[in-house]
């Protein structure tokens, strides 16, 4: 669920005009106004898609893996020292998001800023039932704004078809698997925009191939604009280019490098360490986390990798730690129309950092990207309203 900011250029999608080349297929400000025909109202499963995990052998409606992630840049990314080692063939989109813009920073998008579609893709392996390896991608694509309308019209009779609760609390998507027509909609929709040669943003985050010890590691690539190759992300607070966090022990981890951003949250990683801190520097700590988990106070520009990764894990068990109700911090997300309960068992959460996605076969979904998707749905119905 992380996207860094590339510091030497400042690639932003949202404070200022979209810097992204859409590509000759993807249209562009000239297209011809749309007229919406949809009046369902979206819920945090028609913005944020967690597919179902199929074998090898199911098919896919996708494009192949091949052409949706360059070749040259999936090999930077996982022959990098420390090493991150999978198969590209073996890549199958499992969750696939949208956003009226690549936010760069907190607050609405700008008018003018290109709208997309995130892919997860992780490596499944052979046999049944399947499984995955604990290693994703997360591939970005630009969606032209003029094209933003029709797009958002499409997830509005895609929701018609699969028929969950607007307010229900993200969950797998059955409808994929057993709506033909679903399936096929869905899989054109994304595939219009999902080709290699218009990824704009690549990252990777997997466990280390070379150490026994359970060892993560972020990295990506992105395009500082039109007509540039893909280039490594600076990660922010780190100024590093990758990161990696170490399972210590319990709920403990080693971040390399660590920055404590938000204040706090370098005690926070560490059991012991909060447990030995003062109740204000507790406080502190439990503070940074929820506030990672807000979208309107940070995005995946303005916060280290590991910190989104690790706060759905690490915030329960230390607001238990300090008597806190979490509910009742300034930092905390609300919404009064969508149930922002995150999916999976906290037990699975310790052996993993998956934010949307699955380990092995459990399917799991982080607290940030459930926030994030209310948040989307916020803004979008609001630009674009039904009929």
């Amino acid at each position: 669920m992380w996207r860094a900011l590339f510091v030497l250029v400042g690639l932003s999608a949202c404070g200022t005009p979209s810097t992204v080349d859409g590509g000759p297929d993807a249209g562009g400000e000239d297209a011809a106004v749309f007229v919406p025909t949809q009046t369902r109202l979206l819920g945090l499963n028609d913005v944020t898609f967690l597919l179902p995990l199929e074998p090898l052998d199911a098919g896919s409606p996708f494009p192949p893996p091949v052409e949706v992630v360059p070749f040259a840049s999936f090999d930077r990314l996982t022959s990098a020292t420390p090493v991150v080692r999978t198969d590209l063939a073996r890549l199958r989109v499992l969750g696939v998001r949208f956003d009226v813009c690549d936010r760069a920073l907190p607050g609405p998008c700008a008018e003018d800023a290109d709208g997309v579609f995130r892919l997860v893709l992780q490596p499944v392996l052979m046999g049944v039932p399947a499984r995955v390896e604990d290693v994703t991608f997360h591939a970005f694509f630009p969606v032209p704004r003029a094209e933003v309308p029709a797009v958002v019209d499409e997830l509005r009779a895609l929701a018609a078809l699969q028929d969950v609760a607007r307010g229900a609390a993200l969950q797998v998507n059955t409808a994929f698997s057993s709506q033909p027509e679903y399936r096929r909609r869905l899989g054109a929709l994304v595939g219009r925009y999902a080709k290699g040669s218009r990824l704009h943003r690549l990252t990777l985050f997997g466990q280390e191939s070379e150490r026994a010890a359970l060892v993560w590691i972020f990295r990506g690539e992105e395009r500082a604009g039109p007509g540039t190759g893909l280039g490594p992300i600076t990660i922010p607070g780190v100024m590093a280019t990758a990161q990696e966090v170490l399972l210590f022990g319990g709920d403990s981890y080693q971040v390399t490098p660590l920055a404590d951003v938000p204040a706090g949250f370098s005690r926070s990683v560490i059991e012991s360490s909060f447990r030995n801190a003062t109740t204000v520097q507790q406080l502190e700590s439990v503070q940074s986390l929820v506030a990672v988990e807000n979208p309107l106070l940070h995005t995946a520009n303005t916060v280290q990798c590991a910190s989104c990764h690790l706060s759905t894990t690490l915030a329960p068990p230390r607001a238990a730690d300090a008597g806190i109700d979490v509910s009742t911090l300034g930092e905390h997300f609300r919404s009064a129309t969508f149930d922002l309960t995150p999916l999976g068992s906290q037990s699975a959460r310790f052996r993993t950092l998956r934010a949307l996605g699955y380990f092995n076969d459990t399917p799991l979904v982080s607290q940030r990207v459930a926030n994030e998707t209310a948040n989307v749905l916020d803004e979008l119905e609001q630009r674009y309203p039904v009929p």
